[in-house]
């Protein structure tokens, strides 16, 4: 099988992913960019792609301000007649999306769609954008969904249950490169914040938790790890507030060191599609605390690894974060229990479930089954 994934531009974690596909299928990734600044593999663990990979122009317009983002492109169906491939792997609903749809109905090749939106993690809904996804969704022959929240969405949307394979994204951020960092005694529990530093992430709302926390768990710390528009603030904050740390942009060996040295990562954001920061914080052992807006949460947290807390109701996160200080479990044994929560989100297994619904889309097409069960291990 020849499969042709369409996708925004290269992101550090689809390299591992598409490496683990290319071993058992024909695949060829084609970017819609043509901004040289991101046409590049940004992966600092060293995964280079060992698959066949080509840019096509777009023009992307974008808002920082509500976190909105806009692709457009025209003629990419030239190059995919090119390419000749049995099916097309489309990545998101961005408009860009839409020639290659139609242009795998016309040439009738499968089609399936790499879908992670849910239904609270985008800004475009309402009556019209609703009706313009179901149109959508009955053109496309099968879904390989991120998360039960995403599988949720498209059902919502009409796609019909047998036509998805619900699989989880693996962590991006390795944690056998680094080891925990031994505790002191007396050592205050260390809460972690990962992501943009923008309002949709609510940086600031939790330093303003935090400094409740402060009174009653004086030798607390908190950390927070990005860059945004609120880095300003942030900074200001950790200068002024006792406990309060900015580490600045990280990523790597960097990053993992922050998630080595923290026991809690806390992510209280209003919108956060899946939130690959829990990935990464679980697989170093640390508790979470996330909104019902997070998707992973729905899928990764448990009474053992975390907590889930209404998005809409931040009163109750200074109570959550003191009652995670008091009754947290730092020990070694501890944090490999958590750590067993992403222990079968690797890139093998949504590579194994990306083949499964691109061979459910081929037989629902009519066309060949592509035989994935001895060759691929599901992690």
């Amino acid at each position: 099988m020849k499969l042709v994934c369409i996708s925004a531009w290269p992101m550090p974690y689809n390299t591992p992913i598409l490496n683990a596909l290319t071993q058992h299928l024909d695949l060829h990734a084609l970017y819609m960019s043509g901004d040289d600044r991101i046409n590049r593999f940004v992966d600092v663990w060293g995964d280079e792609p060992t698959f066949d990979y080509s840019f096509f122009w777009s023009k992307t317009l974008h808002s920082e301000a509500i976190d909105l983002q806009a692709q457009f492109s025209i003629g990419i169906s030239r190059r995919l007649a090119k390419l000749r491939p049995d099916a097309i792997l489309i990545r998101s609903w961005k408009p860009v999306m839409l020639e290659p749809l139609l242009w795998s109905r016309w040439s009738g090749r499968a089609t399936v769609m790499w879908a992670e939106s849910t239904n609270f993690s985008g800004l475009m809904r309402g009556a019209v954008s609703t009706q313009i996804r179901r149109i959508v969704v009955r053109q496309v022959d099968s879904f390989v969904s991120n998360g039960s929240q995403a599988t949720a969405y498209l059902r919502m949307l009409g796609a019909p249950a047998r036509g998805i394979v619900t699989s989880r994204l693996p962590a991006g951020v390795a944690s056998a490169t680094t080891s925990v960092v031994r505790r002191a005694r007396g050592d205050g529990v260390r809460f972690l914040y990962v992501g943009r530093l923008i309002p949709n992430k609510r940086p600031m709302e939790l330093i303003q938790a935090f400094k409740t926390v402060r009174r009653g768990l004086p030798d607390a710390t908190l950390t927070l790890v990005g860059g945004g528009e609120l880095e300003g603030a942030v900074r200001e904050a950790a200068a002024r507030i006792p406990g309060v740390r900015y580490g600045g942009f990280c990523e790597g060996r960097e990053l993992a060191r922050h998630y080595s040295e923290s026991d809690v990562l806390v992510l209280p954001a209003l919108k956060e599609v899946w939130g690959l920061v829990v990935n990464e914080a679980l697989a170093h052992g640390l508790f979470v605390i996330a909104t019902d807006q997070v998707g992973s949460a729905y899928d990764l947290l448990d009474e053992r690894s975390g907590m889930m807390l209404p998005a809409n109701n931040l009163e109750r996160l200074a109570p959550a974060l003191v009652e995670t200080a008091r009754t947290l479990d730092v020990g070694d044994a501890a944090r490999r229990s958590r750590a067993l929560a992403v222990s079968d989100c690797t890139p093998d297994r949504f590579a194994s479930d990306i083949c499964q619904a691109a061979d459910l889309a081929l037989r629902l097409k009519g066309g060949p089954r592509h035989d994935t069960s001895h060759n691929l291990t599901r992690s």
